[in-house]
């Protein structure tokens, strides 16, 4: 899970007190990993003067962006896409030059399944990736081999990986 991953789940679950925070629910990701289904929201953040989505695409300028799609749900298993893009606005058929798949199966551990270390590469399939100056849409599918880490710096054992697939359609929004 990259920085920016690891600084939103703090943000959601960790710094804002419970009831302190709206949750908009902005779309939805089905995944079935290792026989079990979960279906979880995405979701849009409020507390205060301050919104944080868990899909989004980071846009930081020179020809590059990065698409984020996570799934939310306190005390229950979390799923986490996430792609880069060698263009600010990837369409549909662009393809990522990183995706990463991560299963996190509780909160309040870093035990984790990755598709980083995987024999096999994760795919994923947009039948659409829209995206205007501030939000976009994205609906598609993905599977990834997943294999078991410790923690957050551990490698992954690529002897005990098990397989995951979903789906997802959600709004994102766009961050500079």
């Amino acid at each position: 899970m990259n920085r920016s991953s690891l600084t939103l789940y703090a943000f959601l679950v960790v710094a804002c007190p419970a009831g302190a925070m709206d949750f908009e629910e902005i779309g939805t990701m089905q995944t079935t990993f290792d026989g079990e289904s979960i279906s979880q929201p995405t979701v849009l953040a409020t507390t205060d003067d301050e919104k944080q989505a868990t899909a989004y695409l980071f846009r930081p300028g020179g020809g590059f962006s990065a698409l984020t799609l996570s799934s939310f749900g306190t005390g229950k298993p979390r799923v986490f896409l996430e792609l880069s893009y060698s263009v600010e606005t990837p369409a549909r058929d662009t393809a990522p030059i990183f995706l990463a798949v991560t299963y996190a199966p509780t909160t309040g551990t870093q035990q984790h399944w990755t598709s980083e270390e995987a024999l096999t590469p994760p795919t994923i399939s947009f039948s659409t990736l829209d995206v205007d100056s501030a939000e976009g849409r994205a609906v598609g599918t993905f599977t990834a081999l997943l294999c078991f880490a410790e923690d957050y710096g551990a490698d992954a054992d690529i002897g005990n990986c098990r397989t995951i697939e979903g789906s997802f359609d959600t709004r994102f929004f766009v961050e500079k």
